[in-house]
């Protein structure tokens, strides 16, 4: 995935990430900070308390990693979900001071991503993926938002998701997502599906053989099918944390392709 001829999704940098990290970081520790701690996460067994605590665990990952040291990584869903719980467990504190923790070893992550700003093949990431240093910091970037986004619904604040952060989210995401194909998903499976996301490269997710391409997409592509969506509502639909209808709601248009219905299956095909 991080072959000299790679095209990402979007380009970015790390000046416009530190910035829209920063920016996110502060709207989370406010939304954190100031929201009642047993609120229930709507759709999840988590209170805003337990998901300060996992966010907690999640820069402890980080940590591991600018240390030389190594951390638990997932090899499917059940996996993560077993691993956040875990972790998440150990962590439960005030939710002052969770969120102390959370700046200060983002601080620290933020003098590794310093460091180390588009590293190609940086990290070894859930899946068995091996991730940039850009994407070690969409990353980061994603799990402020979404989970900024939780809280938000926890405590029914207003919260919008900008379009920019989840179109660099969604760059990561095309960078590891081959890693989550199911491992039941039969080789002799030919599913490709190409995306028109407003700002993004024409891009490609092609399952094929028992592995998932994404890629940018070329004019020899025959796909079966053409999806145009928002970077949130893709993001959101392969995070499975909306569906078909909802994403349908958000803006989510078949517009072309041979096999047009395959593309209401593309989710599927993954864990998440």
């Amino acid at each position: 995935m991080n072959d000299t001829d790679y095209i990402a999704l979007v380009d970015t940098n790390r000046a416009e990430l530190k910035a829209r990290i920063a920016a996110a970081r502060v709207r989370f520790d406010r939304l954190l900070r100031s929201a009642d701690p047993q609120a229930r996460i709507p759709g999840g067994d988590w209170t805003v308390a337990q998901l300060g605590a996992h966010m907690v665990s999640i820069t402890h990952r980080y940590r591991q990693v600018i240390r030389g040291e190594d951390f638990r990584r997932a090899m499917s869903v059940s996996d993560m979900d077993a691993i956040n719980q875990a972790e998440m467990e150990t962590l439960v504190a005030p939710v002052p001071e969770l969120a102390d923790q959370i700046q200060v070893l983002a601080d620290e992550m933020d003098d590794w991503f310093d460091a180390h700003p588009d590293d190609p093949e940086l990290v070894e990431f859930h899946g068995g993926a091996m991730i940039s240093g850009l994407t070690a910091q969409t990353n980061w970037l994603g799990e402020l938002v979404m989970h900024g986004a939780d809280v938000a619904r926890a405590v029914k604040a207003p919260f919008t998701m900008d379009e920019r952060d989840m179109l660099l989210v969604a760059r990561g995401m095309m960078e590891y997502g081959h890693g989550f194909l199911r491992p039941d998903v039969s080789p002799a499976t030919n599913v490709c599906v190409a995306l028109k996301i407003p700002g993004a490269q024409p891009y490609l997710i092609h399952i094929h053989d028992g592995i998932a391409e994404f890629r940018a997409r070329t004019v020899d592509d025959r796909p079966h099918a053409v999806m145009r969506v928002r970077a949130s509502t893709l993001t959101e639909l392969l995070y499975k944390r909306i569906g078909q209808v909802t994403a349908a709601r958000q803006g989510l248009f078949i517009v072309g392709g041979r096999r047009p219905w395959v593309a209401l299956k593309l989710a599927s095909y993954f864990d998440a």
